[in-house]
């Protein structure tokens, strides 16, 4: 009898147990290192090697302030991502790989520990966490994988989560920051926050505040001034970063009632196509609120959801509006869900259907993991391939090079949708830069 009942209590177990945790934990990490080894430089990645006020190659930080003035001029006002993506350009490649899978994990986690709260370790929760990120991700390979775009979304989206968890704890738990150097250090890094990414920083602006007024208002709570003047730094270096004179002028090029009607079809259709977790956004958060579930979660849920809209439609208003843009609405939108489950789950009688839709989301993400590793894999052989030949030119005095053309099958891989090589023009975007690269004086795609 006594086998019985341990055998009945042992997936509960499993799903407390700390060890398993860390060997899922360990389990996320070597796939994305695995998929991170197996991608390779693209399109801006090239670009980015060298500077923007000589064209000289990036090899020291000397360099960085001068090519990143010269961008703010020439290309956009985000210096703080792309000057970090020129710093990973100058090391060696594989230290970038190593610490953007553990970038990816501890987003996870993150979402992992803001949906748990204060219950009990959760493991179905965690993959189903993962499980959403590769389900649902737009371009997940220029999001996550590629070196240029994984800064500008993935990290963005990582660092403004962080940034908001101290807002979270200060709604659901009245909790502080309690030093004067750890309030100072989040000022500074809230101006950080704010010129990183343009989508990112207007959403993390507005659920601040959203979170202190509810604080205020709603909690009675006493609201330390260091959190308002979080958000004015905030709104400092978006400031910054609007202000550039080339985003300036990408925006008076582009804001007309035309474009603006056309990105918020964009937008639109942006959700359509992440409509899954908005039904099971709804279905749960109508669950949560006929079961009474923790008023507190429920909020944080909602307030999630909003966000999710608020920085996707704020693209609206955006010059370009690539896929990849939508990755931190998308990923609120999986938060939210990822509170309401776990809050659902605490509930005896709808523990069994929870789990059935955990169950659902994880055989998905099998299957589109699988073939994504697949596309990955397969797209990095036939580039690798490209590029021992270029190097093999080089060495045989052959200057002008052609390779193949290389085409991806999913937005797993990076190079879905940026493009590989111009076919007619040798000295275009990306083609010139790959060749400076590489060291020859052209490469043409065949």
């Amino acid at each position: 009898m006594k086998e019985k009942i341990s055998l009945e209590k042992l997936p509960g177990q499993l799903n407390r147990s700390k060890p398993v945790l860390l060997l899922i934990l360990a389990f996320m990490y070597l796939v994305m290192l695995y998929c991170n080894m197996k991608t390779n430089l693209l399109a801006d990645d090239f670009m980015y090697c060298f500077s923007f006020a000589d064209g000289s190659r990036m090899e020291s930080l000397s360099q960085l302030i001068p090519s990143m003035a010269a961008h703010r001029l020439t290309m956009n006002g985000r210096l703080i991502s792309h000057g970090l993506v020129q710093i990973s350009l100058m090391l060696p490649l594989w230290i970038f790989k190593l610490f953007n899978s553990a970038v990816f994990v501890g987003e996870v986690y993150l979402v992992y520990r803001i949906a748990l709260g204060r219950q009990e370790r959760n493991n179905l929760l965690l993959l189903c966490i993962f499980g959403c990120i590769w389900i649902f991700t737009l371009n997940f390979g220029q999001v996550i994988l590629w070196q240029d775009g994984s800064i500008n979304y993935l990290w963005a989206t990582f660092f403004s989560l962080l940034y908001l968890t101290v807002y979270f704890r200060k709604f659901l738990y009245d909790r502080d920051i309690k030093s004067l150097p750890g309030r100072l250090l989040y000022i500074i890094a809230a101006f950080l926050i704010g010129a990183y990414s343009e989508n990112c920083a207007s959403t993390v602006i507005f659920l601040s505040c959203c979170f202190m007024l509810l604080s205020r208002f709603l909690k009675k709570q006493k609201i330390a001034p260091y959190l308002w003047i979080a958000v004015v730094f905030a709104l400092g270096g978006f400031a910054f970063m609007m202000t550039a004179p080339a985003q300036i002028a990408n925006k008076s090029s582009q804001f007309t009632v035309s474009n603006l009607f056309d990105n918020f079809v964009t937008a639109l259709e942006m959700y359509r196509r992440i409509w899954t977790p908005l039904v099971v956004y709804t279905v749960l958060a109508a669950l949560a609120y006929s079961r009474r579930v923790d008023r507190d979660r429920q909020i944080l849920a909602a307030l999630l959801m909003l966000g999710s809209l608020a920085a996707v439609f704020v693209l609206t208003f955006a010059s370009f509006f690539p896929e990849r843009s939508a990755y931190i609405g998308t990923l609120l939108i999986i938060s939210a869900d990822a509170v309401l489950f776990a809050a659902l789950f605490e509930n005896i009688k709808l523990r069994p259907l929870v789990t059935a839709l955990g169950a659902i989301c994880l055989m998905a993400a099998l299957y589109k993991g699988s073939i994504g590793v697949q596309d990955i894999v397969k797209t990095n052989y036939y580039l690798t391939e490209n590029e021992k030949q270029i190097v093999a030119c080089r060495e045989e005095g052959i200057m002008d090079v052609e390779v193949y053309r290389v085409y991806s099958s999913t937005g797993y891989c990076a190079l879905e949708g940026l493009g590989y090589l111009n076919t007619e023009v040798a000295d275009s975007w990306p083609n010139k830069y790959m060749a400076a690269y590489f060291g020859v004086d052209s490469i043409i795609g065949g």
